[in-house]
């Protein structure tokens, strides 16, 4: 199983990291090639969300010059491709993203998790469609011995199958072995 581990900080190596704040939003731009640097062996993942930018022109502007300049980064993860409360995806929008980021990953965030459950399965298919590597799924607020506020994430990950990967957001260490105890993932995300 595969850790991704996020952070923010130069002091800190894992062997595969999200560059991004506490809150997902857009690092530091010095850090990532200063860590690049220090550690080329780490796996480097950037978060290219802008949550303060509230004009959406501006907001898709933001997102595809931080991607020209983040070079080194070996994926990208982002949370702003939703639209209308989570209930769709601006395909232009997502489609310059892939152009962008050409064969390096590209993730969607966390807030994947706040997709009405009716709709995660076609959301799913849409993003499998746009070449998406990876999908976030927030689970740090879950009980993980509440098997029914866990089943729309099970279900997630069989619609899934091989697809794209199903990556749970956890807290911690413990968070993340009861979680692949009951349910089993290749990759997870220990945020904090």
């Amino acid at each position: 199983m595969k850790t991704i581990r996020r952070n923010h900080t130069l002091s800190e190596n894992h062997l595969s990291e999200i560059i991004a704040r506490d809150d997902f939003d857009i690092p530091n731009l010095a850090l990532l090639p200063m860590k690049k640097a220090l550690h080329p062996e780490t796996e480097y993942f950037v978060s290219l969300n802008h949550t303060e930018e509230h004009n959406p022109f501006l907001l898709q502007n933001l997102v595809i010059e931080s991607i020209r300049m983040m070079e080194g980064a070996d994926g990208f993860m982002t949370d702003q491709i939703f639209t209308n409360d989570h209930h769709h995806i601006n395909h232009r929008f997502l489609d310059e993203i892939s152009i962008q980021t050409g064969k390096r990953h590209l993730i969607i965030g966390p807030s994947f998790s706040r997709v009405p459950t009716f709709l995660q399965s076609r959301l799913l298919d849409e993003l499998v469609d746009a070449d998406v590597s990876g999908i976030m799924f927030d689970v740090r607020g879950i009980d993980i011995d509440d098997f029914a506020a866990l089943q729309p994430l099970a279900k997630l990950k069989i619609h899934a199958k091989k697809r794209i990967a199903i990556i749970p957001v956890v807290r911690d260490e413990h968070q993340r072995e009861a979680l692949v105890d009951t349910i089993p993932f290749d990759i997870v995300c220990i945020a904090g």
